[in-house]
């Protein structure tokens, strides 16, 4: 490796070999940036949170900061989880081939950890400390900023264990925590409304109980050193550097380790299938087939699934234990259920317990959402139906069947939990909806998939950031299981009184047309189109990216305007969203640049809810646009940017 650009050059030595780490996160960065807008529209929101909180430190009570900066630290070492934060990162088994020692190693690896968007914003959010820290003089600034940065290498170095324990654990875990965490994450997003009146107690002055629990938080040390006594001080801002000793201690080892020795390849748990037997009906199957079983044995073997075909069986068991076994399939039905449970759940700090009924009918509607993109995660096992006549049929109605033998439970037994717990509201709406998103969810998303194929990088060893499922594909899902639930909705807003008991069967009547009309649609795609579905699942590499210019280049603006619309859009958007929406609705901000902070009453909701509206708009067509932009090579005036060779 050393014999690449990313070599020592001039350097030499240990720091030399120190350095090599850090030389290859640059490229990858400024690689990184030229092809996707994605890490500067989160570096942007990023600094707009910050500045937030920054102007927060300077009247703002202690507690709620230290509060809020620990919130920061934990979601900078998680976040990445989530987001693919491995993807585009030096890490250790990059490093094996170099002549380089475990600690060089680790002191290289963290160097070009911090090298990035997301260290840099975090540095500034922290700064938050020394600013609140600044009305209690020049020494209490040194204190504060002392202890921003012990927590700016905590957020370093803890968020380069989790990725590397996490990424080696694998499998279940990673994927459990990274669906809980986005779940968590998009269900209080989806109840600002609920939550607002705690964070607006929290922001003005932190409960007793938040008082008495916070000074067991790292975060809270640097500004409980300032204002205590100088030993006190002392003593936390030792325990805190202690802290991040220990974790760089671990992280030296883990490195160490992985240089040295590696990590030994541990392949997912996996079942070999039995090898068939030979029988008086014939010969035995070749090794290693997926071929179903005859009808007889099928139906002597299928229990309470007998009246279903032996093959749609058969594709039915392999979904089921893909769901259970899958990494990707586990975090989308995690954030199915709790964001689900959250958004029907999270009212009740408001006191209202009107959605509780709802919890089923939204975690089905999410499941559906997050399974709009299955197919992409087959890779070219999808031949495997092509084999068998009928086999197109037997996997849409197997994947269609597995869904909702997975999916029904969950969303039977939240609702019961939501009409145990709020038995004063009237469930027959939720109840209703229920079989007409069930059936929605069972069809569509299969459709869906197969209309827009967005093959993993990996099939055998996917991450969190190998998502197949785009945005659209989400929409278009969500929107189908709205409109079916709609005429259920409609008689409950608008029907006679009357109508109320037909309403069950409304939702599932819908829920039945829309199932079978999704498996018509699925079985047209996949029986007229299935070479054009299987060469799109078997593209493992992608294409190459639209390189984006560092520098101003009006020709290449010209001559890509998707590109550039979609980028100004992606850039423009969070305006509207955060600053002129979500902080005027959520937390009452005020500014001589907001619309909304002129108005008073339902004018200043409208003109809010207004702003998020159009800064939704600008997002998606970003999105749109940019899915849509020219790849290098598929346009005869497409040209390279400027500094690169023609």
């Amino acid at each position: 490796m050393s014999t690449y650009p990313f070599a020592p050059g001039p350097l030499t030595g240990t720091l030399g070999r120190i350095a090599v780490p850090a030389q290859m996160r640059t490229a990858m960065l400024r690689r990184s940036l030229r092809e996707n807008p994605g890490p500067t529209v989160a570096g942007l929101t990023g600094l707009l949170a910050a500045a937030w909180l920054i102007r927060y430190a300077l009247r703002g009570d202690q507690h709620t900061l230290a509060l809020l900066v620990g919130a920061w630290v934990l979601g900078w070492i998680v976040l990445p989880l989530l987001l693919g934060g491995g993807q585009g990162r030096v890490r250790p088994a990059h490093l094996r081939l170099e002549p380089i020692a475990g600690l060089p190693a680790a002191i290289g690896l963290l160097a070009a950890s911090a090298i990035g968007i997301g260290p840099a914003v975090s540095l500034v959010a922290l700064a938050a400390l020394p600013v609140h820290a600044a009305r209690h003089g020049a020494a209490a600034i040194l204190v504060a900023a002392s202890g921003a940065v012990l927590l700016w290498l905590l957020g370093l170095i803890g968020s380069a264990i989790a990725l590397e324990v996490v990424g080696h654990a694998g499998g279940p875990a990673g994927a459990l925590l990274t669906g809980i965490f986005t779940g968590t994450a998009m269900g209080v997003a989806g109840s600002l409304w609920a939550v607002f009146p705690w964070v607006s107690v929290l922001l003005v002055g932190a409960p007793d109980e938040v008082v008495r629990a916070i000074r067991y938080v790292p975060s809270s040390w640097p500004l409980s050193a300032v204002t205590g006594s100088p030993g006190r001080g002392a003593g936390m801002m030792a325990a805190l550097a202690g802290v991040v000793v220990l974790c760089a201690a671990a992280y030296i080892l883990l490195v160490r380790r992985m240089v040295t020795t590696g990590v030994p390849f541990r392949p997912r748990g996996t079942t070999a299938a039995p090898l068939p037997r030979r029988t008086d009906s014939g010969p035995a199957g070749p090794r290693g087939t997926t071929a179903a079983p005859s009808a007889g044995v099928g139906r002597a073997q299928s229990g309470w699934l007998g009246w279903v075909p032996a093959p749609t069986r058969a594709v039915a068991g392999r979904e089921l234990r893909a769901w259970l076994r899958h990494p990707l399939r586990l975090q989308y039905l995690a954030f199915a259920v709790v964001y689900g449970a959250l958004l029907a759940g999270a009212p009740l700090l408001s006191d209202v317990d009107l959605l509780l009924p709802w919890a089923g009918p939204l975690a089905v509607l999410g499941a559906a959402a997050m399974s709009a993109g299955l197919v992409g995660l087959d890779g070219t096992a999808l031949w495997l139906p092509f084999t068998t006549p009928g086999g197109e049929r037997a996997e849409v109605r197997g994947r269609a069947l597995a869904w909702l033998v997975l999916v029904t439970p969950i969303g039977v037994l939240l609702t019961v939990a939501g009409v145990v717990l709020a038995p004063d509201v009237d469930a027959l709406v939720a109840l209703a909806t229920l079989p007409a998103l069930l059936g929605a969810g069972a069809s569509v998303p299969v459709w869906v998939s197969l209309l827009r194929v967005r093959p993993a990088a990996d099939p055998r060893h996917p991450t969190s950031a190998d998502n197949p499922t785009d945005i659209v594909s989400v929409l278009v899902a969500t929107g189908a299981g709205l409109l079916t639930a709609a005429p259920v909705l409609a008689l409950a807003v608008w029907g006679p009184p009357w109508v109320a008991p037909l309403m069950p069967a409304v939702g599932l009547l819908c829920g039945a047309a829309v199932c079978w009309g999704g498996v018509w649609l699925a079985d047209e795609r996949l029986a007229r189109r299935g070479t054009e579905v299987l060469a799109a699942a078997g593209q493992r590499s992608r294409p190459p990216e639209t390189v984006i210019p560092l520098k101003w280049d009006a020709q290449w603006y010209r001559e890509n305007r998707a590109t550039a619309w979609a980028l100004a859009l992606l850039t423009v958007g969070w305006i509207p969203v955060v600053p002129q929406g979500v902080m005027v609705l959520a937390f009452g901000i005020d500014g001589g640049w907001i619309v909304a902070s002129h108005l008073d009453g339902g004018a200043r909701t409208a003109v809010g809810l207004a702003m998020v509206a159009l800064g939704g708009a600008m997002l998606l067509a970003g999105l749109v646009l940019w899915g849509r932009r020219p790849q290098p090579g598929s346009s005869p005036h497409a040209r390279p940017a400027s500094g690169e060779p023609g």
